[in-house]
Protein backbone atom coordinates (compact mmCIF):
# COMPACT_ATOMS: atom_id res chain seq x y z
CA UNK A 1 0.00 0.00 0.00
CA UNK A 2 3.09 2.49 0.81
CA UNK A 3 4.62 1.95 -2.47
CA UNK A 4 1.23 2.62 -4.65
CA UNK A 5 0.81 5.45 -2.62
CA UNK A 6 4.38 6.56 -3.29
CA UNK A 7 4.29 5.70 -6.71
CA UNK A 8 0.84 7.83 -7.72
CA UNK A 9 2.86 10.80 -6.11
CA UNK A 10 6.14 10.50 -8.33
CA UNK A 11 4.59 12.56 -11.53
CA UNK A 12 3.57 15.48 -9.08
CA UNK A 13 6.71 15.43 -7.94
CA UNK A 14 8.59 15.22 -11.17
CA UNK A 15 6.17 18.23 -12.14
CA UNK A 16 7.51 20.43 -9.35
CA UNK A 17 10.93 19.63 -10.08
CA UNK A 18 10.13 21.12 -13.65
CA UNK A 19 8.68 23.86 -12.34
CA UNK A 20 11.70 24.85 -10.10
CA UNK A 21 14.22 24.45 -12.61
CA UNK A 22 12.14 26.71 -14.89
CA UNK A 23 12.01 29.45 -11.50
CA UNK A 24 15.98 29.22 -11.57
CA UNK A 25 16.39 29.65 -15.05
CA UNK A 26 14.13 32.96 -14.88
CA UNK A 27 15.48 36.62 -14.47
CA UNK A 28 14.42 38.16 -10.87
CA UNK A 29 13.59 41.42 -10.08
CA UNK A 30 17.17 42.74 -9.30
CA UNK A 31 18.93 41.36 -12.58
CA UNK A 32 15.67 43.35 -14.63
CA UNK A 33 16.02 45.85 -12.65
CA UNK A 34 20.12 46.43 -13.11
CA UNK A 35 19.00 45.67 -16.92
CA UNK A 36 16.98 48.93 -17.19
CA UNK A 37 18.32 50.71 -15.04
CA UNK A 38 22.05 50.27 -16.06
CA UNK A 39 22.53 48.78 -19.11
CA UNK A 40 19.99 50.11 -21.15
CA UNK A 41 20.55 53.17 -19.68
CA UNK A 42 24.02 53.59 -21.74
CA UNK A 43 21.77 53.60 -25.11
CA UNK A 44 18.68 54.86 -23.98
CA UNK A 45 17.39 58.35 -24.98
CA UNK A 46 14.48 59.92 -22.66
CA UNK A 47 14.42 62.48 -25.48
CA UNK A 48 13.70 60.31 -28.14
CA UNK A 49 9.98 59.10 -29.15
CA UNK A 50 9.43 55.42 -29.17
CA UNK A 51 7.74 55.45 -31.84
CA UNK A 52 6.11 57.60 -34.10
CA UNK A 53 3.27 58.61 -33.44
CA UNK A 54 2.90 56.74 -29.68
CA UNK A 55 -0.30 56.08 -28.97
CA UNK A 56 -1.32 56.89 -25.72
CA UNK A 57 -4.41 55.48 -23.72
CA UNK A 58 -6.39 57.59 -20.93
CA UNK A 59 -8.03 56.10 -18.29
CA UNK A 60 -9.73 58.07 -14.98
CA UNK A 61 -10.97 56.96 -11.97
CA UNK A 62 -13.22 59.31 -9.83
CA UNK A 63 -12.32 59.13 -6.26
CA UNK A 64 -14.56 61.88 -4.97
CA UNK A 65 -15.72 65.25 -5.72
CA UNK A 66 -14.91 67.66 -2.91
CA UNK A 67 -16.82 70.96 -3.45
CA UNK A 68 -18.46 72.96 -5.83
CA UNK A 69 -18.96 76.77 -5.58
CA UNK A 70 -20.88 78.68 -7.56
CA UNK A 71 -19.08 82.32 -6.21
CA UNK A 72 -15.81 80.86 -8.04
CA UNK A 73 -17.37 78.79 -10.60
CA UNK A 74 -15.13 75.69 -10.09
CA UNK A 75 -14.95 71.99 -8.20
CA UNK A 76 -12.79 70.03 -6.31
CA UNK A 77 -12.06 66.70 -7.92
CA UNK A 78 -9.86 63.77 -6.42
CA UNK A 79 -9.10 61.65 -8.94
CA UNK A 80 -6.22 58.51 -10.86
CA UNK A 81 -5.02 59.87 -14.14
CA UNK A 82 -3.89 56.18 -15.74
CA UNK A 83 -1.45 56.65 -19.10
CA UNK A 84 -0.42 53.40 -21.33
CA UNK A 85 1.90 53.14 -23.79
CA UNK A 86 4.46 51.05 -25.00
CA UNK A 87 8.19 51.90 -25.05
CA UNK A 88 10.43 48.94 -26.93
CA UNK A 89 13.53 50.53 -25.34
CA UNK A 90 12.57 48.99 -22.01
CA UNK A 91 11.70 45.85 -23.40
CA UNK A 92 13.19 43.24 -21.37
CA UNK A 93 11.14 39.31 -22.44
CA UNK A 94 14.24 38.26 -23.66
CA UNK A 95 15.74 37.93 -19.94
CA UNK A 96 12.87 34.94 -19.50
CA UNK A 97 11.69 37.40 -16.49
CA UNK A 98 10.12 35.51 -12.94
CA UNK A 99 7.42 38.04 -13.35
CA UNK A 100 4.77 39.62 -15.13
CA UNK A 101 5.64 42.98 -14.68
CA UNK A 102 7.74 45.25 -12.42
CA UNK A 103 6.93 48.20 -10.84
CA UNK A 104 8.77 51.56 -9.53
CA UNK A 105 8.03 55.01 -7.82
CA UNK A 106 8.16 58.45 -9.20
CA UNK A 107 11.93 59.02 -9.58
CA UNK A 108 12.04 56.17 -12.22
CA UNK A 109 9.92 58.85 -14.33
CA UNK A 110 13.07 61.07 -14.70
CA UNK A 111 15.01 58.47 -17.03
CA UNK A 112 12.84 57.66 -19.33
CA UNK A 113 10.20 58.99 -22.28
CA UNK A 114 7.07 60.67 -21.07
CA UNK A 115 3.83 62.21 -22.90
CA UNK A 116 3.36 64.90 -20.18
CA UNK A 117 0.46 65.11 -20.40
CA UNK A 118 -1.49 67.54 -18.59
CA UNK A 119 -4.63 69.34 -17.38
CA UNK A 120 -4.86 72.78 -19.88
CA UNK A 121 -8.19 74.04 -18.53
CA UNK A 122 -7.54 73.58 -14.61
CA UNK A 123 -7.02 76.22 -12.67
CA UNK A 124 -4.75 74.22 -10.45
CA UNK A 125 -3.39 70.56 -9.78
CA UNK A 126 -1.68 69.10 -7.69
CA UNK A 127 -0.28 65.42 -7.03
CA UNK A 128 -0.77 63.90 -3.32
CA UNK A 129 1.88 63.65 -1.27
CA UNK A 130 0.77 61.10 1.74
CA UNK A 131 3.13 60.52 2.68
CA UNK A 132 5.12 59.69 -0.24
CA UNK A 133 4.42 61.06 -4.20
CA UNK A 134 1.74 59.08 -5.59
CA UNK A 135 3.39 58.41 -8.64
CA UNK A 136 3.23 54.11 -9.66
CA UNK A 137 5.06 53.12 -12.57
CA UNK A 138 4.39 49.31 -13.98
CA UNK A 139 6.86 48.03 -17.15
CA UNK A 140 6.14 44.74 -18.49
CA UNK A 141 8.39 42.00 -20.65
CA UNK A 142 6.93 43.96 -24.05
CA UNK A 143 7.81 47.33 -23.30
CA UNK A 144 4.22 48.54 -22.52
CA UNK A 145 3.91 50.82 -19.36
CA UNK A 146 1.49 51.94 -17.31
CA UNK A 147 1.32 55.01 -15.50
CA UNK A 148 -0.93 56.39 -12.21
CA UNK A 149 -1.02 59.95 -10.82
CA UNK A 150 -3.24 60.62 -7.92
CA UNK A 151 -3.83 64.18 -8.52
CA UNK A 152 -6.31 66.47 -6.96
CA UNK A 153 -7.59 69.10 -9.31
CA UNK A 154 -9.59 72.37 -9.59
CA UNK A 155 -11.42 72.75 -12.42
CA UNK A 156 -13.70 75.40 -14.05
CA UNK A 157 -17.66 75.02 -14.24
CA UNK A 158 -20.35 76.81 -16.70
CA UNK A 159 -23.29 78.01 -14.31
CA UNK A 160 -26.47 79.12 -15.85
CA UNK A 161 -28.49 80.16 -12.60
CA UNK A 162 -31.44 81.59 -14.57
CA UNK A 163 -33.44 78.74 -13.11
CA UNK A 164 -31.48 78.38 -9.82
CA UNK A 165 -32.40 76.61 -7.31
CA UNK A 166 -33.69 74.25 -10.27
CA UNK A 167 -30.68 74.35 -12.10
CA UNK A 168 -27.91 72.09 -13.44
CA UNK A 169 -23.84 72.61 -13.37
CA UNK A 170 -21.67 71.08 -15.63
CA UNK A 171 -17.83 70.51 -14.72
CA UNK A 172 -15.06 69.40 -17.22
CA UNK A 173 -11.40 68.69 -17.32
CA UNK A 174 -9.22 68.66 -20.92
CA UNK A 175 -6.25 66.61 -20.81
CA UNK A 176 -3.62 67.23 -23.21
CA UNK A 177 0.54 66.37 -23.95
CA UNK A 178 1.94 69.70 -23.66
CA UNK A 179 5.10 68.95 -25.69
CA UNK A 180 3.66 66.67 -28.31
CA UNK A 181 1.63 67.31 -31.22
CA UNK A 182 -0.81 64.29 -32.63
CA UNK A 183 2.03 63.75 -35.10
CA UNK A 184 4.10 62.62 -32.61
CA UNK A 185 1.66 61.39 -29.63
CA UNK A 186 -1.66 60.44 -30.96
CA UNK A 187 -4.27 60.80 -27.08
CA UNK A 188 -7.26 58.29 -26.95
CA UNK A 189 -9.63 57.19 -24.21
CA UNK A 190 -9.04 53.56 -23.10
CA UNK A 191 -12.16 51.13 -23.81
CA UNK A 192 -13.23 51.49 -20.20
CA UNK A 193 -12.98 55.48 -20.32
CA UNK A 194 -13.53 56.80 -16.88
CA UNK A 195 -14.26 54.59 -13.52
CA UNK A 196 -16.58 56.53 -10.58
CA UNK A 197 -15.47 54.55 -7.30
CA UNK A 198 -18.58 55.65 -5.57
CA UNK A 199 -22.04 57.47 -6.09
CA UNK A 200 -20.89 61.29 -5.88
CA UNK A 201 -23.01 63.18 -3.15
CA UNK A 202 -22.34 66.85 -1.83
CA UNK A 203 -24.69 69.18 0.18
CA UNK A 204 -25.57 70.95 -2.18
CA UNK A 205 -25.19 68.83 -5.69
CA UNK A 206 -25.43 65.01 -7.00
CA UNK A 207 -23.54 64.08 -9.91
CA UNK A 208 -25.53 61.89 -11.90
CA UNK A 209 -23.76 61.79 -15.07
CA UNK A 210 -21.06 62.10 -16.72
CA UNK A 211 -19.49 62.22 -20.39
CA UNK A 212 -16.41 61.65 -22.32
CA UNK A 213 -15.37 63.56 -25.77
CA UNK A 214 -12.22 63.92 -27.75
CA UNK A 215 -11.05 66.55 -30.18
CA UNK A 216 -8.56 67.96 -32.32
CA UNK A 217 -7.23 71.86 -31.62
CA UNK A 218 -5.32 73.92 -33.78
CA UNK A 219 -1.99 75.49 -32.84
CA UNK A 220 1.19 77.27 -34.24
CA UNK A 221 2.69 73.91 -34.37
CA UNK A 222 0.18 71.60 -35.18
CA UNK A 223 -3.10 69.86 -34.50
CA UNK A 224 -3.30 69.09 -30.49
CA UNK A 225 -5.07 65.63 -29.15
CA UNK A 226 -8.02 66.83 -26.26
CA UNK A 227 -9.47 64.75 -23.90
CA UNK A 228 -12.05 66.43 -22.30
CA UNK A 229 -14.35 64.54 -19.51
CA UNK A 230 -17.52 66.15 -18.45
CA UNK A 231 -19.36 65.97 -15.18
CA UNK A 232 -22.72 66.69 -14.85
CA UNK A 233 -24.28 67.97 -11.29
CA UNK A 234 -27.98 68.49 -10.15
CA UNK A 235 -28.24 71.20 -7.56
CA UNK A 236 -30.53 69.55 -4.83
CA UNK A 237 -32.86 72.48 -3.42
CA UNK A 238 -34.32 71.12 -0.04
CA UNK A 239 -32.86 74.04 1.70
CA UNK A 240 -33.93 76.23 -0.33
CA UNK A 241 -37.14 75.15 -0.16
CA UNK A 242 -36.75 75.28 3.82
CA UNK A 243 -34.89 78.62 3.91
CA UNK A 244 -36.19 80.77 1.39
CA UNK A 245 -39.65 79.29 -0.31
CA UNK A 246 -41.42 78.75 2.65
CA UNK A 247 -40.47 81.51 5.00
CA UNK A 248 -41.56 83.51 1.98
CA UNK A 249 -44.70 81.85 1.84
CA UNK A 250 -45.27 82.67 5.33
CA UNK A 251 -44.76 86.42 5.17
CA UNK A 252 -46.92 86.48 2.10
CA UNK A 253 -49.81 85.33 4.45
CA UNK A 254 -48.82 87.27 6.83
CA UNK A 255 -49.34 90.25 5.15
CA UNK A 256 -52.97 89.57 4.23
CA UNK A 257 -53.79 89.38 8.22
CA UNK A 258 -54.37 93.06 8.41
CA UNK A 259 -57.66 92.39 6.26
CA UNK A 260 -58.95 90.79 8.76
CA UNK A 261 -58.50 93.69 11.52
CA UNK A 262 -61.25 96.20 10.46
CA UNK A 263 -60.47 99.69 8.58
CA UNK A 264 -60.36 101.47 12.02
CA UNK A 265 -56.88 99.41 13.09
CA UNK A 266 -54.50 101.60 10.71
CA UNK A 267 -51.92 101.54 12.83
CA UNK A 268 -51.62 97.72 13.48
CA UNK A 269 -52.01 97.17 9.84
CA UNK A 270 -48.87 99.61 8.53
CA UNK A 271 -46.89 97.54 11.45
CA UNK A 272 -47.38 94.25 10.12
CA UNK A 273 -47.47 95.63 6.67
CA UNK A 274 -44.32 97.10 6.81
CA UNK A 275 -42.45 94.08 8.44
CA UNK A 276 -43.68 91.87 6.23
CA UNK A 277 -41.80 93.67 3.25
CA UNK A 278 -38.31 93.74 5.69
CA UNK A 279 -39.09 90.35 6.35
CA UNK A 280 -39.26 89.66 2.96
CA UNK A 281 -36.18 91.60 1.67
CA UNK A 282 -33.92 90.11 4.47
CA UNK A 283 -34.76 86.45 3.39
CA UNK A 284 -33.83 87.65 -0.45
CA UNK A 285 -30.51 89.26 0.30
CA UNK A 286 -29.44 86.20 2.88
CA UNK A 287 -29.76 84.08 -0.15
CA UNK A 288 -28.62 86.27 -2.87
CA UNK A 289 -25.13 87.12 -0.98
CA UNK A 290 -23.62 83.43 -1.62
CA UNK A 291 -24.37 83.66 -5.41
CA UNK A 292 -21.83 85.19 -8.35
CA UNK A 293 -23.30 88.70 -9.38
CA UNK A 294 -25.22 87.72 -13.39
CA UNK A 295 -26.57 90.49 -15.16
CA UNK A 296 -29.91 88.03 -15.65
CA UNK A 297 -33.05 87.00 -14.12
CA UNK A 298 -33.16 84.43 -11.75
CA UNK A 299 -35.63 81.84 -10.54
CA UNK A 300 -35.94 82.90 -7.28
CA UNK A 301 -35.65 86.36 -8.53
CA UNK A 302 -38.82 85.57 -9.93
CA UNK A 303 -40.21 84.62 -6.87
CA UNK A 304 -39.00 86.49 -3.74
CA UNK A 305 -40.10 89.72 -6.30
CA UNK A 306 -43.17 88.56 -6.52
CA UNK A 307 -43.97 87.89 -3.34
CA UNK A 308 -42.49 90.95 -2.54
CA UNK A 309 -45.15 92.51 -5.32
CA UNK A 310 -47.65 90.84 -3.42
CA UNK A 311 -46.47 92.57 -0.15
CA UNK A 312 -46.69 95.83 -1.45
CA UNK A 313 -50.31 95.61 -3.31
CA UNK A 314 -51.32 94.92 0.60
CA UNK A 315 -49.80 97.53 1.34
CA UNK A 316 -51.51 99.85 -1.39
CA UNK A 317 -54.86 98.30 -0.62
CA UNK A 318 -54.50 99.84 3.28
CA UNK A 319 -53.46 102.93 1.13
CA UNK A 320 -56.98 102.75 -0.10
CA UNK A 321 -58.83 101.58 3.20
CA UNK A 322 -56.96 104.81 4.83
CA UNK A 323 -57.83 107.15 2.17
CA UNK A 324 -61.52 106.29 2.57
CA UNK A 325 -61.55 106.58 5.39
CA UNK A 326 -59.56 110.10 6.43
CA UNK A 327 -62.63 112.01 7.62
CA UNK A 328 -64.03 109.68 9.97
CA UNK A 329 -64.41 110.92 13.31
CA UNK A 330 -62.11 114.37 12.66
CA UNK A 331 -63.61 116.78 14.62
CA UNK A 332 -65.15 120.05 12.81
CA UNK A 333 -62.69 122.55 12.77
CA UNK A 334 -65.22 125.66 12.12
CA UNK A 335 -64.65 129.19 13.89
CA UNK A 336 -66.47 130.11 17.50
CA UNK A 337 -69.03 131.40 15.39
CA UNK A 338 -69.33 129.10 13.04
CA UNK A 339 -70.05 126.52 15.56
CA UNK A 340 -72.45 128.80 17.36
CA UNK A 341 -74.30 129.01 14.84
CA UNK A 342 -73.74 125.63 13.59
CA UNK A 343 -75.21 124.25 17.11
CA UNK A 344 -77.83 126.42 16.90
CA UNK A 345 -78.61 125.20 13.28
CA UNK A 346 -78.53 121.86 14.64
CA UNK A 347 -80.55 121.77 17.48
CA UNK A 348 -83.19 123.35 15.52
CA UNK A 349 -83.49 120.18 12.94
CA UNK A 350 -85.45 117.93 12.74
CA UNK A 351 -84.20 114.01 13.46
CA UNK A 352 -84.37 113.40 9.29
CA UNK A 353 -81.43 115.42 9.04
CA UNK A 354 -79.27 113.66 12.04
CA UNK A 355 -80.31 110.02 10.29
CA UNK A 356 -79.13 111.40 7.26
CA UNK A 357 -75.80 112.40 8.41
CA UNK A 358 -75.24 108.64 10.48
CA UNK A 359 -76.06 107.21 7.12
CA UNK A 360 -73.15 109.29 5.64
CA UNK A 361 -70.87 108.17 8.25
CA UNK A 362 -72.14 104.70 7.97
CA UNK A 363 -71.34 104.33 4.07
CA UNK A 364 -67.25 105.57 4.62
CA UNK A 365 -66.86 102.24 6.86
CA UNK A 366 -68.81 100.40 4.87
CA UNK A 367 -67.14 100.95 1.46
CA UNK A 368 -63.65 100.77 3.66
CA UNK A 369 -65.08 96.50 4.89
CA UNK A 370 -66.05 96.08 1.45
CA UNK A 371 -62.55 96.95 -0.10
CA UNK A 372 -61.24 94.45 2.80
CA UNK A 373 -63.52 91.74 1.44
CA UNK A 374 -62.66 92.04 -2.00
CA UNK A 375 -59.11 91.63 -0.81
CA UNK A 376 -59.61 88.99 0.99
CA UNK A 377 -60.64 86.76 -2.07
CA UNK A 378 -58.76 88.59 -5.12
CA UNK A 379 -55.57 88.21 -3.01
CA UNK A 380 -55.56 84.38 -2.52
CA UNK A 381 -56.95 83.58 -5.33
CA UNK A 382 -54.05 85.64 -7.51
CA UNK A 383 -51.25 84.04 -5.48
CA UNK A 384 -52.75 80.65 -6.28
CA UNK A 385 -53.01 81.55 -9.85
CA UNK A 386 -49.17 82.90 -9.26
CA UNK A 387 -47.84 79.55 -7.82
CA UNK A 388 -49.19 77.79 -10.71
CA UNK A 389 -47.94 79.94 -12.96
CA UNK A 390 -44.33 79.74 -11.58
CA UNK A 391 -44.11 76.06 -10.38
CA UNK A 392 -45.54 74.57 -13.69
CA UNK A 393 -42.73 76.68 -15.70
CA UNK A 394 -39.69 75.84 -13.63
CA UNK A 395 -40.44 72.69 -12.05
CA UNK A 396 -41.37 71.01 -15.89
CA UNK A 397 -37.42 72.13 -16.54
CA UNK A 398 -36.45 70.23 -13.56
CA UNK A 399 -38.01 67.34 -14.17
CA UNK A 400 -36.63 67.00 -17.73
CA UNK A 401 -33.21 67.00 -16.46
CA UNK A 402 -34.23 64.41 -13.66
CA UNK A 403 -34.96 62.43 -16.47
CA UNK A 404 -31.34 62.97 -18.47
Amino acid sequence: MQWLFLSSLLPFIHSLNEIDEDYRGCANDTEIMDHILHETKLTYNRHRLPSIPVELRIEMWVQEVTSLSELTQDFEIDLYVNEYWTDPGLEYRNLNPCQLNISFDSTMLQDIWTPNTCFINSKKAQIHSSPFTNVFLMVFPNGSIWSNWRIKGTGPCKLDLSKFPMDNVNCSLTLESYNYNRMEVLMVWNDVALIQFKDIELPDFTMYNYSTTSNKQYYAAGYWDELTVTFYFRRRYGWYLLQGFIPTYMTTFISWIPFYLGPRAIPARTMIGVNALLAMTFQFGNIMRNLPRVSYIKAIDVWVLGGIGFVFASLAELAVVGFLMKDEGRPSTLSHSSTRKWNLKKMSSNSRTSNHHCENKLTVVQKSERVDQCARFMFPVIYSLYNFLYWGVYMRSALENAQM
